[in-house]
C-alpha cells in the first residue's frame, strides 16, 4: 500500500516533468510497452508507450531513479491514456497509478524527485491560477 507519509512536509507529492528510464512490461504476458517516463511522482509516471495498453491493466515496472545510478521496481495499473490527437499531447502514452512501491524504494524516488528543483508545468493549472486571478480581480 501507498502512503509512506510521516510528516506534513512528506504530504506534498513531488512532481516533476522529467525524462528518464524505465522497462514497462504488461503483467499478463510480459510484453514490453515502453522505455521512456515522461513524468513522475511518487503516486505514478507517465509512460511513452511504444504498444498499445489498455485502462486498469496491471503493468511491471523498473524506474531508474532520476539522476542517479539506482533504480527500483514498482507495480502499477494505467490509469489513463493519452491517443496523442490533440495539438500539445506528447504522442500516445499512459497515465500509470502506482499499486505497489515497497518502502526503500519509495525513499529512494522521493529524494530523487527532491533533488530536482523545478516541479512539472501543468497548463491546466496555469488556467486555473489565471482563473483564480481573475475571479478575484472584480
Amino acid at each position: 500500500m501507498l502512503g509512506f507519509r510521516s510528516s506534513t512536509r512528506e504530504r506534498i507529492v513531488a512532481r516533476r516533468a522529467i525524462k528518464t528510464r524505465c522497462q514497462a512490461v504488461t503483467e499478463a504476458e510480459f510484453r514490453l510497452v515502453g522505455e521512456r517516463i515522461l513524468d513522475l511522482s511518487t503516486n505514478g509516471v507517465l509512460l511513452a508507450c511504444d504498444d498499445g495498453v489498455r485502462i486498469d491493466e496491471p503493468i511491471l515496472l523498473s524506474i531508474n531513479a532520476p539522476g542517479t545510478d539506482e533504480w527500483f521496481d514498482a507495480e502499477g495499473k494505467v490509469a489513463r491514456i493519452i491517443e496523442g490527437y490533440r495539438p500539445n499531447d506528447p504522442g500516445y502514452c499512459a497515465g500509470i497509478r502506482f499499486t505497489a512501491l515497497d518502502f526503500e524504494s519509495w525513499r529512494t524516488l522521493n529524494r530523487s524527485l527532491r533533488e530536482i528543483e523545478e516541479p512539472a508545468k501543468l497548463p491546466f493549472l496555469r488556467r486555473l491560477q489565471l482563473g483564480m486571478r481573475i475571479r478575484f480581480a472584480y
